[in-house]
């Protein structure tokens, strides 16, 4: 009879792991990324997370990285505890299909970075976050004027491009 019973116990954690994984690949589609995508972001392979939707259960580190991604606790990915209320990200207003791969790329490896960027001290990630400010800046107005460029705007436009790369060279 004892047999029986571990057998039923390996059954229920069986079942109980492949929900997991289901959870954690509904999080990941949530998300709106490719495996691969998710695996960059959580610093794992591919087949890692392939392995984890599959229903081996991530360690407890990754657990809490993949709930703080999806906005919900890990008690709900391992128990299907009532999720909490999910936060909007400003990404969720446009679906993944719309958003081109670079931009895509892009916002994994940010992502990855707001994960790698928790542990700093704080004054640490103000000037982390100051200087991708300006990084972000000056890419919109170059991509800017290279879309005027591409729209025709010709030498007026070739003209305020090589001005502002001037201005950019100069301390």
């Amino acid at each position: 009879m004892a047999a029986h019973a571990s057998f039923v116990d390996h059954q229920r954690l069986h079942m109980r792991a492949t929900e997991v994984g289901e959870r954690i690949g509904q999080i990941r589609e949530k998300l709106g990324l490719t495996q691969g995508e998710f695996a960059e972001l959580l610093a794992v392979t591919r087949a890692s997370i392939a392995r984890y939707e599959a229903g081996r259960v991530p360690n407890l580190r990754l657990l809490r990285q993949i709930a703080r991604l999806g906005g919900v606790s890990v008690g709900w990915i391992l128990q299907d505890a009532p999720p909490q209320k999910p936060r909007r990200t400003r990404d969720e207003t446009t679906s993944p299909p719309d958003i081109p791969e670079p931009v895509r790329s892009l916002l994994v490896f940010l992502r990855a970075e707001r994960i790698k960027l928790a542990p700093l001290p704080k004054e640490r990630r103000k000037r982390y976050e100051d200087r991708l400010l300006e990084l972000v800046a000056r890419v919109k107005q170059d991509l800017e004027e290279y879309r005027h460029l591409l729209e025709g705007g010709g030498a007026q436009s070739r003209r305020r491009s090589k001005q502002s790369s001037k201005q950019r060279r100069t301390p």
